[in-house]
């Protein structure tokens, strides 16, 4: 078999990615749990999850032989059509969300879902103004990129799709109005409300807006809002009768420890969008809705592969595996392993937060925990590849691009939250004084 510089030579002459203009060190050429190997034997935990999408682990048996069973029988049909696994995986999650929720869109991924999901609350509501948050990812086409708050992610593609007002997130560590919660009072959900009254600090509204879409945890630095955040936002929602997105792409099946992330709070949500662990592993989103909603809705034609079987198969099967052994639990347990652990490291001066919502979390590095100045990007770079040299496969992004993204699959063991963490401790002490 080829070496993994083999490939990495063959990858940079033909294959163009986002970041950068050639592959990450990793060949991954198998898979198991939370942990890859590459052709050369290195065994890697994968704290990134294959960018969040399987939440059961790498190759689970049961979504293997679903597979393998579906692709025998048919792997793909228009949404014209239907198959008996895209319905048995709509009425599973229908059954396992609020109510109001009876409605399936399906999509072919995240942005899609987040494209689809703007059109129909601008159809239904009449008005096309959306109100986001600061550093959010709603994903990289059309709307979905416009609604993104990172400018990282848009730099060069100007001018974008219009009718998005940004307001600030619930980020109580650099808070915005360098307030403290929660003597704060919430002041950055309060600027939601300021928009609606054109109140607001600087946006300003036209007078047609018709909800908020936001992350209940971003993913993009792992910010997590206090336990009230949500529930203020929905109650401005309702307040002012606007509806509520939720995107849950990220935070969704387990993720955050509970099996949806508005469940901490029984925060409702008006649209739910989910992608990532949809079609477990294979590409696919949905966007959940009510009946009346769906009446009114019309998108003209349909994506290509929205709805494949061999995708809706998986997720299934991967849905029934994280119901079966409710895996949140571990996620609940694991992360707060996690946090204990990096604020107990050697090198745990240069740890600002370590923010954890089950396995959604992030590590913000900091060279003074007092002044908070962030661990510059080019260290922040070479700790990334002290740590893959010590096996782990881990992100890093947030605001000021100084947060490990720690979301491993949620079948990872203690034995391998410690192993993380270990060589966490170590590659801080390689990188910095």
């Amino acid at each position: 078999m080829l070496k993994s510089d083999e490939f990495r030579e063959r990858d940079a002459k033909c294959i163009v990615r986002a970041w950068a203009s050639e592959a990450e060190p990793t060949v991954v050429a198998r898979a198991k749990g939370a942990v890859v190997w590459d052709p050369d034997g290195r065994e890697y935990i994968d704290c990134s999850s294959g960018l969040f999408a399987v939440n059961v682990g790498h190759c689970h048996p049961e979504v293997i032989t679903a597979v393998k069973e579906q692709v025998e029988k048919v792997m793909q049909v228009s949404i014209l059509q239907t198959t008996e696994p895209l319905i048995s995986l709509a009425e599973k999650l229908v059954e396992i969300t609020p109510p109001n929720l009876t409605k399936c869109y399906f999509t072919n991924g995240g942005s899609e879902s987040i494209d689809t999901a703007v059109k129909l609350v601008r159809q239904y509501t009449g008005k096309y103004e959306i109100i986001v948050l600061k550093n959010a990812f709603h994903g990289l086409t059309g709307w979905a990129l416009a609604a993104t708050g990172a400018t990282s992610y848009k730099r060069g593609f100007g001018p974008l799709l219009a009718g998005f007002l940004r307001a600030p997130h619930a980020y109580c560590y650099r808070c915005p109005f360098n307030l403290s919660y929660p003597a704060c009072d919430l002041r950055c959900a309060q600027e939601i409300e300021n928009i609606i009254l054109d109140q607001a600090i600087s946006t300003v509204s036209e007078g047609a807006i018709g909800a908020v879409l936001v992350e209940p945890v971003q993913g993009r630095g792992g910010i997590i809002p206090p336990d009230d955040w949500l529930p203020r936002v929905r109650e401005i929602c309702t307040k002012h009768g606007l509806l509520l997105m939720l995107d849950e792409i990220q935070t969704a099946f387990g993720r955050t420890g509970k099996l949806f992330a508005f469940q901490h709070r029984n925060v409702i949500p008006d649209v739910l969008v989910l992608s990532k662990n949809v079609g477990g592993g294979i590409p696919s989103g949905v966007v959940m809705m009510s009946d009346e909603m769906a009446k009114k809705f019309f998108t003209g034609t349909t994506p290509t592969h929205s709805g494949n079987a061999l995708a809706a198969a998986a997720g299934l099967a991967a849905l029934r595996v994280l119901l079966r052994e409710k895996l949140w639990e571990n996620a609940a347990a694991m992360g707060q392993r996690f946090r204990e652990g990096f604020l107990n490291m050697r090198m745990a001066k240069y740890v600002g937060e370590a923010r954890f919502k089950g396995l959604m979390g992030g590590v913000e590095l900091v060279l003074d925990q007092k002044t908070k100045q962030p661990v510059p990007k080019a260290d922040i770079n070479r700790i990334k590849w002290a740590l893959w040299k010590r096996g782990v496969i881990i992100s890093a992004s947030g605001p000021l691009g100084n947060v490990f993204r720690v979301q491993p699959p949620l079948v990872i063991t203690a034995e391998q939250v410690d192993r993380v963490v270990a060589v966490f401790d170590e590659s801080l002490a390689e990188v910095l004084p």
